[in-house]
């Protein structure tokens, strides 16, 4: 966890909401020296692509939070199948 000042986290707001989202990353806000406030990603439920296909198969169709749930673990399993950048 990246610990931020309060000015910090206010000066790149979006950019640390992009980093919670989209790198799973997380962040500790510090005000005279206090954590006041967390920044993270939602702790969604991990499914395997089985449980995934087995709750599509079993109903009428998936509505908007298991769309979305789908989605996120589907992105989730592409970006696990590429080899992580040396660099980063």
């Amino acid at each position: 966890m990246t610990r931020i000042s309060a000015t910090e986290a206010s000066r790149n707001f979006s950019d640390i909401l992009n980093r919670a989202q989209y790198r799973g990353e997380s962040f500790e806000v510090m005000r005279a020296g206090e954590v006041v406030a967390h920044i993270e990603p939602p702790k969604l439920p991990k499914m395997t692509l089985g449980e995934i296909l087995d709750r599509i198969d079993s109903g009428p169709g998936l509505d908007a939070e298991d769309a979305k749930l789908f989605e996120k673990q589907l992105a989730e399993l592409r970006s696990e199948a590429v080899l992580p950048s040396p660099w980063e």
